[in-house]
């Protein structure tokens, strides 16, 4: 049979609130991570994307600028070009650079990037698309795959030369 000093210990150990807030952030911390987590994991997603689009739009600034009385401009051009606005060696072997010149008559796409309109009017045009990954940084919080999850990105940038 309980006494009642045991009876009085239980109620008042019922009503006291000390510990209820460190349960609660026990509880939540967890989840408070894992957002945290996420957020930066898509925010660096997002910067690599700037970064990579930044680059294709500086390898066409440079396309534009570029006058060599030496070299004529051309796809290896652009695709060293767009490699080193990267960061990548412009040895290339992923193949992550893929560079494009063409000519245009009255909108319709030639065979030959050197060739003459014998209709229309010509329009010469130069494009460059890089590629990359990113890999998820925090990706075993949530998984235990050993495969990688990995976001695609291309940056693409073209312009009209003539």
């Amino acid at each position: 049979m309980r006494s009642l000093y045991d009876l009085r210990l239980f109620g008042r150990l019922q009503r006291d609130c000390r510990g209820t807030s460190l349960i609660e952030m026990g509880l939540i911390l967890p989840l408070l991570i894992l957002l945290a987590c996420g957020a930066i994991d898509l925010g660096l997603a997002f910067i690599g994307q700037i970064k990579i689009q930044q680059a294709a739009a500086r390898t066409m600034e440079m396309t534009l600028a570029y006058k060599s009385p030496t070299v004529a401009l051309s796809t290896s051009v652009i695709h060293d070009e767009g490699a080193t606005a990267y960061g990548i060696p412009t040895a290339d072997t992923a193949g992550q650079v893929t560079a494009d010149m063409w000519l245009e008559c009255s909108g319709v796409r030639q065979a030959s990037y050197t060739g003459s309109c014998t209709t229309g009017t010509p329009a010469r045009y130069a494009s460059v698309t890089i590629t990359d990954t990113y890999s998820w940084l925090f990706e075993s919080i949530v998984s235990t795959d050993v495969t990688p999850y990995t976001i695609p990105l291309k940056g693409y940038a073209e312009v009209r030369i003539q």
